[in-house]
């Protein structure tokens, strides 16, 4: 759903949101000139990850020390505005939430080895392989994207109100089977960003991209974990 106006009830209904316009081109032209420094010299260092991998990470503490401070200012200060910060904020308020912390900046680029189908997942299955341990894990705990498209991108597939609720026995056949990186997920809906464009969306959601050589892809994605009120 793209909308202008408050994206918080949409959010809670569907687990995302398009923010149509969201960086203005002068903001997006920085951003992305920053971002296709730190790619261009990931590329040129780490001759494999780099290449056959969907994305990089921005301010993580190995990459940080190898850019100047100018570099990743830029960068921070995406992650640190206003404009995200007032949307996390209304979004913790709404669901008693303490402040958000920041978890990660990554590009998301077009890998240059290969085309391959992502898998469904929820992030919250990362590292938590037990679905009893999962599904505690999306009542108690909050993980939000915040990303910007700096070219058009519709790689995003997500399952509407897939968020809010455990998966049917359809969907966790998929997610948890053979098929994980089919196109059989039901109901499932792809998120078209313009170039500018922001996209809230849930990070406990059933979800998955498509990653292809081309055309060029350049998106920036913040994940914001929102802990438990106090």
């Amino acid at each position: 759903m793209r909308s202008n106006a408050d994206p918080i009830v949409p959010f809670q209904e569907l687990g995302f949101v398009v923010l149509p316009s969201f960086l203005l081109a002068s903001e997006r032209g920085e951003l992305r000139r920053a971002c296709d420094l730190v790619l261009a010299r990931s590329r040129l260092k780490y001759r494999e990850t780099a290449h056959s991998t969907e994305r990089i990470e921005l301010l993580a503490e190995g990459t940080s020390s190898e850019h100047p401070q100018d570099v990743l200012s830029p960068i921070a200060r995406f992650a640190g505005s206003e404009r995200v910060c007032a949307l996390l904020l209304a979004l913790a308020r709404v669901t008693r939430r303490d402040a958000p912390r920041l978890k990660g900046v990554h590009y998301y680029h077009e890998q240059t080895k290969r085309d391959w189908e992502g898998d469904w997942h929820r992030d919250s299955q990362f590292r938590q392989p037990d679905p009893a341990l999962e599904r505690q894990r999306i009542d108690t705990t909050l993980a939000i994207h915040v990303r910007v498209a700096l070219e058009d991108d519709d790689c995003l597939e997500i399952v509407p109100g897939s968020h809010a609720r455990w998966d049917t026995p359809e969907e966790l056949r998929v997610r948890k089977g053979a098929e994980r990186a089919s196109a059989l997920m039901p109901n499932a809906t792809r998120v078209r960003l313009r170039a500018g464009d922001g996209c809230l969306f849930h990070a406990w959601s059933i979800h998955r991209a498509t990653y292809r050589r081309a055309p060029v892809r350049r998106t920036v994605d913040a994940l914001y974990e929102l802990p438990p009120g106090s």
